[in-house]
């Protein structure tokens, strides 16, 4: 078993003077895992703990094989733990498939153990031909490379980490191993049946895989640890994409970027942020998120159309205004159309906080685009603040004619959900005078009254 240590080594699994959890199921693989790791617990001083979980599934049969787990442990001076979890009442409870209910228990008992015995290690006994048969299975359902990546070998799990000694063996080398040794194991008959995804992948693809390429595990396990290695640097390189970008992590997280600087980024790292923003509002890839959603989302970035939304799977939205792509979850707010008036001397809030005055004055030099001055003798008072209605029209000042409130908007790129609570003012007759902070109407010319109007508009926020 050289190879193994080679493997440890390479990788770093163990340390001197830690305490391994190994995960049993009586099987050959997790017997020679070990039985392997309790014959180097002596030159490295490791406290092995078997762990083993009867899921209740195959009645008193797998109610055997933990015995035969504790029973082995005892023989082999290795301390142990094992339980009985109810599959079937967690199905019922969540709807979960059973092989999901039994791993989730599975791994949920696993964790306990390591917080209670504060492990360093859990130690698993999936082997060269588990990767191959994990990866085949990625790439028949995925066709994202980054889902090509195989079993990990070493992983973070609650107090310590996950590790895989025997990624870099066949099955034959585990049996070769458990015959060397007299290991005794159990078998379990329901990996024949092949309803189960896996088992069909195991008697059907793999036999005619190997004879193509008896080295196959090796390979992959090699292809998996390049995967990896990639992706890290992938993932590391479209964090500078992820700096572009506004992230929000309060109640309600999203995301919102601008299109322009973020399709200079490589089409590779684009793909990659895109999944790590997935990551960040999910809390973790969802596997609902296929390559057609990820298409559609690209499309919408080189779209034509300034307004669109994208529905991902889980109320994720993406909304593209203009140049603005915002993810989230939260359901935008219908903003409500609204009708003021407007006195002179007064000043009146509108629904958003922000507010309008009118005054009459004797200047004519206006300060900006939220300031509005106009002759008085041909605007019919009281004033009317209000939210734009079908078949507006403006007069802008220097042009000839009038011109749709709507071209305005579509001109000067106002997002869609912003056009509805935007406001204007007119006249008591309904004569636009001024579409706020984009176009004014209404003549600005001296006359033989010097009195003037003055609107002015403050707010908060950008308008």
């Amino acid at each position: 078993m050289q190879v193994v240590q080679s493997f440890i080594e390479k990788h770093q699994l163990l340390q001197a003077n830690q305490t391994v959890v190994v995960a049993v199921s009586g099987g050959p693989d997790s017997l020679a895992l070990l039985h392997y790791l309790n014959q180097l617990s002596a030159t490295m001083n490791l406290r092995i703990v078997a762990v083993s979980v009867d899921h209740g599934l195959r009645g008193e049969t797998s109610l055997e094989d933990l015995r035969h787990v504790e029973k082995l442990a005892v023989e082999w001076n290795v301390e142990f733990v094992g339980t009985t979890v109810n599959v079937h009442l967690y199905k019922a409870q969540t709807g979960a498939g059973t092989q999901e209910a039994a791993r989730i228990l599975r791994y949920r008992f696993f964790e306990q153990v390591m917080d209670q015995l504060e492990g360093d290690v859990l130690a698993l006994g999936h082997h060269g031909d588990d990767q191959a048969e994990t990866m085949m299975m990625q790439m028949v359902r995925s066709v994202r490379p980054e889902s090509v990546r195989g079993m990990p070998v070493s992983r973070p799990f609650s107090s310590g980490r996950l590790i895989r000694p025997f990624l870099c063996l066949a099955k034959e080398d585990l049996l070769d191993y458990c015959s060397l040794h007299k290991i005794t194991y159990k078998l379990d008959e329901s990996n024949q049946h092949t309803d189960y995804t896996r088992n069909a992948f195991r008697k059907y693809v793999m036999p005619f895989a190997k004879e193509q390429n008896p080295q196959l595990n090796k390979h992959m396990q090699l292809m998996s640890e390049r995967a990896r290695d990639n992706q890290l640097y992938l993932n590391s390189q479209a964090e500078q994409v992820l700096e572009t970008m506004e992230i929000s992590n309060k109640n309600e997280p999203f995301v919102k970027f601008s299109i322009r600087p973020f399709l200079t980024f490589p089409l590779a790292l684009q793909r990659t942020a895109f999944h790590l923003i997935l990551n960040y509002l999910y809390g973790y890839q969802q596997e609902e998120v296929s390559y057609m959603h990820e298409d559609i989302f690209f499309n919408l970035l080189h779209d034509d159309k300034p307004n669109a939304e994208l529905d991902l799977p889980n109320g994720l939205k993406v909304i593209r205004t203009y140049d603005e792509v915002r993810l989230t979850f939260s359901k935008p707010c219908q903003p409500a159309a609204f009708t003021k008036t407007l006195y002179i001397g007064d000043t009146i809030e509108l629904p958003d906080g922000s507010i309008v005055t009118a005054e009459w004055t004797k200047e004519d030099n206006e300060l900006d685009l939220f300031d509005y001055i106009c002759d008085s003798y041909h605007v019919k008072l009281p004033l009317i603040v209000r939210t734009r209605e079908p078949g507006d029209r403006i007069s802008p000042r220097g042009m000839d004619g009038s011109k749709k409130v709507k071209d305005i908007f579509i001109d000067q790129k106002v997002p869609a959900d912003k056009r509805k609570v935007w406001p204007l003012v007119t006249d008591s007759d309904g004569q636009i005078l001024w579409l706020v902070g984009l176009k004014k109407g209404g003549d600005c010319v001296r006359a033989a009254s010097d009195t003037r109007l003055r609107l002015q508009y403050k707010n908060n926020r950008d308008t």
